[in-house]
């Protein structure tokens, strides 16, 4: 009999320990068949990977925080947290930084700042403890399935909360509505009253966009919290915020 232990991505024979530092100017470059493993906490101004490259995060003991304006994996370039077989334990904050008007970085696609994979990219990242309002139970990959999907658009619009309602076996947008709760706490009540009024079964697929913590008031994070969130009570001063209930 044979027993069948699996390899966890930071083990993997050719990884070469990566250990860049903090240097908010060093523009990190992973390509051409370099294959690395992040090992402790780094700040850089950005990452690419592509053409073979690969990044692996460590399962360390130790807390790991990566700082970037972006990460972007392009065509043949791999980014892997954990595995199927082998789920990450560890504890990794990835934080992307810069203004939110800095055209310097903008990306014609995935904007400022963004963990954006492009075509022929690929983002794993697996963790043992699942989150009770994510449904997703396999794996999708583009053009697979009868049902259609959703798609985030960069035009969701100004300043605040965007919230979209969307038909969990369709993908289709079936409304929509922006809430300035930077500007007023009558938005802040209007926003609480909308989710209220959501039916049940729908998907809520929120944005914040530039500022939308200034009015934000308790009775509308009780009732994302309500739904589930729980992160939305922590919102801070110009977050960038992408969240599904």
């Amino acid at each position: 009999m044979s027993i069948y232990f699996p390899v966890c991505p930071d083990k993997l024979p050719g990884l070469q320990p990566w250990t860049p530092g903090h240097n908010e100017a060093h523009r990190v470059t992973i390509g051409y068949g370099r294959k690395v493993v992040l090992t402790s906490s780094a700040t850089v101004h950005s990452i690419e990977i592509l053409n073979g490259g690969k990044l692996v995060i460590a399962d360390s003991n130790r807390p790991i925080f990566l700082r970037a304006r972006h990460i972007l994996i392009g065509n043949k370039g791999e980014l892997h947290i954990g595995s199927p077989e082998c789920p990450y334990k560890g504890n990794l904050t990835i934080s992307l930084f810069g203004r939110s008007d800095d055209s310097e970085v903008e990306h014609s696609y995935f904007g400022r700042k963004y963990i954006g994979v492009g075509t022929g990219g690929t983002l794993e990242i697996h963790s043992g403890k699942k989150l009770s309002w994510t449904f997703l139970n396999k794996t999708l990959h583009p053009g697979q399935g009868n049902e259609n999907s959703y798609r985030f658009e960069r035009s969701w619009g100004n300043r605040g909360i965007i919230i979209h309602v969307i038909n969990p076996k369709t993908g289709e947008v079936l409304h929509s509505d922006r809430f300035d709760t930077y500007r007023s706490k009558d938005e802040s009540r209007r926003l609480a009253q909308y989710v209220d009024e959501v039916e049940t079964g729908q998907i809520l697929a929120m944005v914040v966009n530039d500022e939308g913590s200034n009015n934000l008031e308790d009775l509308a994070k009780k009732a994302l919290t309500k739904l589930g969130s729980r992160h939305f009570h922590r919102l801070g001063f110009r977050s960038i915020f992408l969240h599904t209930v």
